[in-house]
């Protein structure tokens, strides 16, 4: 948490937390593991202070400046936007017990969301597909693939739900191609994402069959 929440009451969007020999101790501490650090950030400037102490893994990202981004990319950094987390608390925030003071910080995050993809994308900055949704809100993480694509072509909505993705999570060497010795992750879907990028939304509702690993998660061809 390197940035201020939307959902927590006493911190608001502007505050960084964490010093910076906290973030460096993190970050060499990672490495030492052979791994990396992610960090939930809203703000250009917690963003751009995450990058230039070593932050691999920037989620969210909606108040991202050009030439963060552009830092951020060059770095070799990986953004992971969540434009439905703010939508889906909007939604149902107020069942969830968020009060006035919360709602103005989903509206600010929310309202700079499809802003923050124009800039990561013309930055050169990858991104990987997330949701950032908890309990029952994960209904809606289908919801993603139609909010990226008021900005993003379907097939850089596919890379950031695959190629992307699995460079993230340390996954690319054994994913992403069809090839022996490899995940066998594989769906089919009704339709052509390509044309139309929501045959992946409604809850795998155009994907009759679904394999993880080569094992069938879902099969109504058979």
């Amino acid at each position: 948490m390197a940035n201020g929440g939307v959902s927590s009451p006493n911190d608001p969007i502007h505050s960084i937390q964490y010093s910076r020999d906290e973030i460096l101790a993190m970050v060499e501490e990672a490495e030492n593991a052979g791994l990396y650090v992610s960090a939930h950030v809203y703000t250009d400037r917690a963003i751009r202070r995450c990058v230039e102490l070593g932050v691999h893994s920037l989620e969210h990202c909606n108040l991202i400046e050009p030439e963060t981004a552009a830092l951020a990319a060059a770095q070799g950094c990986i953004a992971v936007p969540t434009l439905v987390a703010y939508d889906a608390l909007a939604i149902e925030g107020e069942a969830l017990g968020l009060g006035p003071a919360e709602f103005a910080k989903i509206e600010v995050v929310r309202q700079g969301g499809l802003k923050s993809l124009q800039v990561m994308r013309d930055a050169g900055l990858l991104m990987a597909f997330g949701s950032d949704l908890l309990g029952d809100l994960r209904k809606y993480h289908g919801m993603e693939f139609e909010l990226l694509a008021k900005v993003l072509t379907p097939a850089e909505i596919i890379r950031s739900a695959t190629v992307i993705g699995a460079k993230l999570c340390g996954l690319d060497a054994e994913t992403g191609r069809i090839e022996a010795g490899l995940c066998a992750d594989l769906i089919v879907v009704d339709g052509n994402p390509l044309e139309d990028i929501l045959c992946l939304a409604a809850n795998g509702a155009k994907m009759p069959v679904i394999m993880a690993r080569g094992r069938f998660a879902k099969n109504q061809l058979s």
